[in-house]
């Protein structure tokens, strides 16, 4: 049977023209609803958007912090509401509870008035509990006691008995009316943001689980100053564990005697303590301060060298040694140069 050579009528032909914009634009309309959905992130995210910034890059630097789920979204309902003049620079606090388009409303909104809060490197959660209470009005006892909660430390996708070590050393800007909780959430926040999930097939190479190589960090944090020994020290604490021999790190003496000490004496270094590591072996049970970037990459990365200690100069430089001869050695000299250099009173 021959096949029909009819053509659609015109009706039918216009029907089938207008059926494919119709479709793409529900499609389109389903893919807009989709990627406009809040993305529930929970930690309240300090957001600094300068002067200059353009609709693209403030919808990457939400994207880049889990604010939205699609920066182009972002940047087409901005420029397709005629709205990027309108956002202003400044410092907004957000969450993941919003839609784009709420999120676009909140940044309309004035920017937070705020001011910067800078946690060094190397501090105990004691010690950031006290600076924010002198920088930024926190109640230091609240601080300390949420850091050692369980609920909250679950909550952040820790596995340690306190946060300690993860609150992480930067410049953070705060709102008058900030909570204790809240500065515990963006620290830890910062620290997830550091800690990359590219750098846990590193923690295999190491040998060491998160909470080991944190607590391993924190030591190379109190015991180097110059930057590129960090990876030396790192290497080698790393060699000691592997050998089963004692880190011997005064950083962990000090940490144990509450009190840092220019110099330590024989008696201090036999303080019973289960973070004394010159009396226990391993890594002590948890961090002893909290550690900033380079301290955690050059304990994922540590040098490719074999030295077995080191030694302070007494100017923030230390002398590296393969065998404990030249320890001793590099120690008598020195005290030797100490003495040399030291002025005796009239």
């Amino acid at each position: 049977m021959a096949k029909s050579n009819k053509k659609l009528r015109p009706w039918k032909q216009y029907i089938a023209l207008l059926s494919l914009p119709i479709a793409l634009f529900f499609i389109a309309v389903g893919l807009i609803n989709q990627l406009d959905r809040p993305t529930n992130l929970e930690t309240v995210q300090n957001i600094h958007i300068q002067g200059g910034m353009n609709a693209r890059t403030i919808g990457e630097l939400l994207a880049d912090r889990g604010l939205i789920r699609n920066a182009h979204l972002f940047e087409w309902l901005v420029r397709w509401k005629g709205l990027e003049r309108n956002l202003e620079a400044g410092d907004y606090q957000l969450d993941g509870s919003h839609s784009t388009t709420d999120i676009i409303r909140l940044l309309l909104q004035a920017p937070i008035q705020v001011h910067p809060t800078t946690i060094p490197e190397g501090l105990t959660r004691q010690q950031v509990a006290g600076l924010l209470q002198k920088q930024s009005a926190l109640d230091s006892a609240k601080f300390i006691e949420l850091t050692a909660d369980p609920e909250l430390i679950h909550h952040l996708g820790i596995k340690a008995p306190t946060l300690e070590g993860y609150l992480f050393p930067n410049t953070y800007f705060l709102a008058s009316k900030t909570s204790e909780r809240e500065v515990i959430e963006l620290m830890v926040g910062e620290f997830h943001k550091v800690f990359a999930d590219s750098l846990y097939p590193h923690l295999k190479k190491i040998g060491l689980t998160l909470h080991q190589a944190v607590t391993l960090a924190s030591i190379v944090e109190g015991e180097a100053i110059i930057s590129e020994e960090r990876p030396i020290i790192a290497a080698v604490f790393l060699k000691r564990l592997r050998l089963n021999r004692m880190l011997e790190s005064c950083a962990t003496v000090e940490y144990a005697l509450g009190v840092h000490k220019k110099r330590l004496t024989n008696a201090d270094l036999k303080v019973q303590s289960p973070y004394n590591t010159y009396l226990h072996r391993g890594l002590p049970p948890a961090p002893i301060c909290n550690p900033g970037k380079a301290s955690l990459l050059a304990t994922l990365f540590p040098a490719a060298t074999d030295y077995l200690y080191f030694v302070a100069r007494g100017d923030g430089s230390h002398i590296f040694n393969h065998t404990h001869a030249g320890h001793n050695r590099s120690k008598r000299a020195i005290k030797l140069a100490m003495r040399r250099n030291r002025v005796l009173p009239n």
